[in-house]
Protein backbone atom coordinates (compact mmCIF):
# COMPACT_ATOMS: atom_id res chain seq x y z
CA UNK A 1 0.00 0.00 0.00
CA UNK A 2 1.84 3.39 -0.96
CA UNK A 3 -1.11 6.05 -0.98
CA UNK A 4 0.40 9.87 -1.90
CA UNK A 5 -1.07 11.30 0.87
CA UNK A 6 -2.35 9.75 4.74
CA UNK A 7 -4.73 11.54 6.52
CA UNK A 8 -4.59 11.71 10.49
CA UNK A 9 -7.80 12.36 12.71
CA UNK A 10 -6.87 13.29 16.06
CA UNK A 11 -8.68 12.18 19.25
CA UNK A 12 -8.70 8.51 19.49
CA UNK A 13 -6.65 7.87 16.68
CA UNK A 14 -3.22 9.77 17.41
CA UNK A 15 -4.27 10.94 21.09
CA UNK A 16 -5.73 8.75 23.59
CA UNK A 17 -8.24 11.24 24.62
CA UNK A 18 -11.70 9.57 24.49
CA UNK A 19 -10.59 7.76 27.41
CA UNK A 20 -10.43 10.99 29.39
CA UNK A 21 -13.18 12.15 28.28
CA UNK A 22 -15.28 8.95 29.26
CA UNK A 23 -13.63 9.40 32.90
CA UNK A 24 -14.97 12.75 33.20
CA UNK A 25 -18.35 12.33 31.86
CA UNK A 26 -18.55 9.36 34.89
CA UNK A 27 -17.00 10.84 37.56
CA UNK A 28 -19.59 14.15 36.91
CA UNK A 29 -22.53 11.67 36.70
CA UNK A 30 -21.70 9.75 39.51
CA UNK A 31 -21.64 12.63 41.44
CA UNK A 32 -25.16 13.75 40.44
CA UNK A 33 -26.60 10.14 40.63
CA UNK A 34 -26.66 8.86 37.21
CA UNK A 35 -24.66 5.22 36.93
CA UNK A 36 -23.44 5.19 33.57
CA UNK A 37 -23.27 8.47 32.12
CA UNK A 38 -19.43 7.52 30.68
CA UNK A 39 -20.92 4.40 29.61
CA UNK A 40 -23.63 5.17 27.76
CA UNK A 41 -24.55 8.77 26.46
CA UNK A 42 -21.19 10.10 26.44
CA UNK A 43 -20.84 7.16 23.73
CA UNK A 44 -23.14 8.38 22.07
CA UNK A 45 -21.61 11.84 21.58
CA UNK A 46 -18.35 10.40 20.50
CA UNK A 47 -17.29 12.34 17.20
CA UNK A 48 -20.30 14.62 17.63
CA UNK A 49 -20.16 18.02 17.53
CA UNK A 50 -21.14 20.47 20.23
CA UNK A 51 -25.02 20.92 18.96
CA UNK A 52 -25.39 16.97 18.31
CA UNK A 53 -24.03 16.56 22.25
CA UNK A 54 -26.33 18.59 23.86
CA UNK A 55 -29.30 17.62 22.35
CA UNK A 56 -27.96 13.96 23.14
CA UNK A 57 -27.57 14.77 26.56
CA UNK A 58 -31.00 16.78 27.05
CA UNK A 59 -32.61 13.70 25.44
CA UNK A 60 -30.76 11.30 28.01
CA UNK A 61 -31.38 13.30 30.95
CA UNK A 62 -34.41 15.65 30.87
CA UNK A 63 -36.85 13.11 32.48
CA UNK A 64 -34.07 12.46 34.54
CA UNK A 65 -35.05 16.11 37.04
CA UNK A 66 -31.90 16.96 36.52
CA UNK A 67 -30.26 20.67 34.74
CA UNK A 68 -28.49 18.46 31.09
CA UNK A 69 -27.08 21.81 30.24
CA UNK A 70 -25.09 22.11 34.12
CA UNK A 71 -23.94 18.29 34.05
CA UNK A 72 -22.60 18.59 30.40
CA UNK A 73 -20.22 21.78 31.42
CA UNK A 74 -19.11 20.07 33.95
CA UNK A 75 -18.10 17.22 32.28
CA UNK A 76 -16.53 19.49 29.71
CA UNK A 77 -14.66 21.89 32.71
CA UNK A 78 -13.65 18.46 34.08
CA UNK A 79 -12.86 16.63 31.07
CA UNK A 80 -10.38 19.75 29.61
CA UNK A 81 -9.00 19.75 33.16
CA UNK A 82 -7.83 15.79 32.96
CA UNK A 83 -6.50 16.67 29.48
CA UNK A 84 -4.54 19.58 30.56
CA UNK A 85 -2.91 17.32 33.08
CA UNK A 86 -1.86 14.61 30.84
CA UNK A 87 -2.60 13.00 27.63
CA UNK A 88 -0.74 9.62 26.64
CA UNK A 89 -0.38 9.15 22.70
CA UNK A 90 -1.77 6.03 21.08
CA UNK A 91 0.39 3.58 20.17
CA UNK A 92 2.41 2.91 17.22
CA UNK A 93 1.98 6.94 16.33
CA UNK A 94 5.58 7.75 16.11
CA UNK A 95 6.88 4.44 14.48
CA UNK A 96 3.91 5.30 12.00
CA UNK A 97 4.61 8.87 11.36
CA UNK A 98 8.83 7.83 11.22
CA UNK A 99 7.94 4.93 8.15
CA UNK A 100 5.73 7.66 6.53
CA UNK A 101 8.49 10.59 6.48
CA UNK A 102 10.98 7.51 5.36
CA UNK A 103 8.85 7.35 2.81
CA UNK A 104 8.21 10.34 1.95
CA UNK A 105 4.33 10.42 2.16
CA UNK A 106 2.93 13.90 3.02
CA UNK A 107 0.91 14.03 5.83
CA UNK A 108 -2.23 16.05 7.02
CA UNK A 109 -4.68 16.48 10.05
CA UNK A 110 -8.43 16.41 9.81
CA UNK A 111 -9.91 17.10 13.02
CA UNK A 112 -13.42 18.35 14.64
CA UNK A 113 -11.41 20.44 17.45
CA UNK A 114 -10.00 23.55 17.13
CA UNK A 115 -6.96 24.62 15.62
CA UNK A 116 -5.21 26.35 18.89
CA UNK A 117 -6.23 23.37 20.89
CA UNK A 118 -5.18 20.80 18.15
CA UNK A 119 -1.89 22.31 18.27
CA UNK A 120 -1.26 22.60 21.68
CA UNK A 121 -1.79 18.97 22.32
CA UNK A 122 0.16 17.46 19.25
CA UNK A 123 3.18 19.67 20.29
CA UNK A 124 2.79 18.83 23.86
CA UNK A 125 3.23 15.42 22.43
CA UNK A 126 6.32 16.25 19.88
CA UNK A 127 3.85 15.30 17.06
CA UNK A 128 3.17 18.88 15.22
CA UNK A 129 6.48 18.77 13.13
CA UNK A 130 5.44 15.17 11.67
CA UNK A 131 2.38 17.29 9.09
CA UNK A 132 2.36 19.12 6.38
CA UNK A 133 -1.03 20.57 6.89
CA UNK A 134 -3.76 21.02 9.66
CA UNK A 135 -7.52 21.38 8.77
CA UNK A 136 -9.92 21.97 12.32
CA UNK A 137 -13.17 22.14 13.22
CA UNK A 138 -13.53 25.87 13.46
CA UNK A 139 -12.25 25.89 10.08
CA UNK A 140 -15.02 24.13 8.31
CA UNK A 141 -18.42 24.90 7.90
CA UNK A 142 -19.92 21.09 8.19
CA UNK A 143 -18.70 18.39 10.69
CA UNK A 144 -18.27 15.03 10.20
CA UNK A 145 -19.93 12.76 9.15
CA UNK A 146 -20.06 15.26 6.48
CA UNK A 147 -17.45 14.97 4.21
CA UNK A 148 -16.12 18.70 3.89
CA UNK A 149 -12.72 17.96 6.18
CA UNK A 150 -11.74 15.38 3.98
CA UNK A 151 -12.85 16.95 0.77
CA UNK A 152 -11.02 20.03 1.22
CA UNK A 153 -7.61 18.48 2.70
CA UNK A 154 -7.47 16.85 -0.55
CA UNK A 155 -8.31 19.79 -2.58
CA UNK A 156 -5.22 21.53 -0.58
CA UNK A 157 -2.89 18.86 -2.26
CA UNK A 158 -4.30 18.77 -5.25
CA UNK A 159 -4.31 15.01 -5.85
CA UNK A 160 -7.00 12.26 -6.58
CA UNK A 161 -9.33 11.33 -3.94
CA UNK A 162 -8.57 7.44 -4.77
CA UNK A 163 -4.82 7.89 -3.79
CA UNK A 164 -5.57 8.80 -0.53
CA UNK A 165 -5.95 7.18 2.63
CA UNK A 166 -7.67 8.71 5.45
CA UNK A 167 -7.28 6.81 9.65
CA UNK A 168 -10.04 7.15 11.54
CA UNK A 169 -10.80 5.53 15.16
CA UNK A 170 -14.39 6.69 14.90
CA UNK A 171 -18.09 5.56 13.09
CA UNK A 172 -18.70 9.50 12.20
CA UNK A 173 -15.06 9.75 10.85
CA UNK A 174 -15.30 6.79 8.90
CA UNK A 175 -18.52 8.03 7.42
CA UNK A 176 -16.92 11.08 6.58
CA UNK A 177 -14.39 10.05 4.09
CA UNK A 178 -16.56 7.26 3.09
CA UNK A 179 -18.75 10.28 1.67
CA UNK A 180 -15.67 11.87 0.22
CA UNK A 181 -14.78 8.70 -1.82
CA UNK A 182 -11.25 8.26 -0.37
CA UNK A 183 -9.74 4.56 1.25
CA UNK A 184 -10.06 4.33 5.08
CA UNK A 185 -8.89 2.32 7.37
CA UNK A 186 -10.67 2.31 11.00
CA UNK A 187 -8.85 1.18 13.96
CA UNK A 188 -11.72 2.09 16.70
CA UNK A 189 -11.40 3.28 20.38
CA UNK A 190 -13.84 3.25 22.30
CA UNK A 191 -16.66 1.99 20.00
CA UNK A 192 -16.65 -1.31 18.09
CA UNK A 193 -17.60 -0.85 14.66
CA UNK A 194 -20.99 -2.26 12.89
CA UNK A 195 -21.74 -3.65 9.96
CA UNK A 196 -21.96 -0.39 8.33
CA UNK A 197 -18.06 0.24 9.26
CA UNK A 198 -17.37 -3.23 7.98
CA UNK A 199 -18.39 -2.09 4.96
CA UNK A 200 -17.24 1.62 3.95
CA UNK A 201 -13.64 1.21 5.41
CA UNK A 202 -11.35 -0.57 3.31
CA UNK A 203 -9.98 -2.27 6.61
CA UNK A 204 -10.76 -2.49 10.03
CA UNK A 205 -7.52 -3.11 12.42
CA UNK A 206 -6.66 -3.08 16.18
CA UNK A 207 -3.89 -0.33 16.65
CA UNK A 208 -1.53 1.86 14.34
CA UNK A 209 1.04 -0.95 14.66
CA UNK A 210 -1.09 -3.07 12.01
CA UNK A 211 -0.99 0.10 9.61
CA UNK A 212 2.66 -0.08 9.62
CA UNK A 213 2.25 -3.62 8.87
CA UNK A 214 0.08 -2.63 5.89
CA UNK A 215 2.79 -0.41 4.35
CA UNK A 216 5.63 -3.11 4.62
Amino acid sequence: MRPELVIFDVDGLMLDTEARWQQAWQEVGLKHGIDDLGYTTFLRCVGRNGKEVEQIVYDDLRNEHLNPEMILEEARVYGKKLLDEHIDPKPGIYELLELLNELNIPKAVATATDRNLTIERLDRLNLLHHFDYLLCGNEVTKRKPHPEIYQKVVQHFQIDHSKALVLEDSIVGVEAAYRADIPCIMIPDLIAPRETQKQQALAIVSSLHDVIELFE
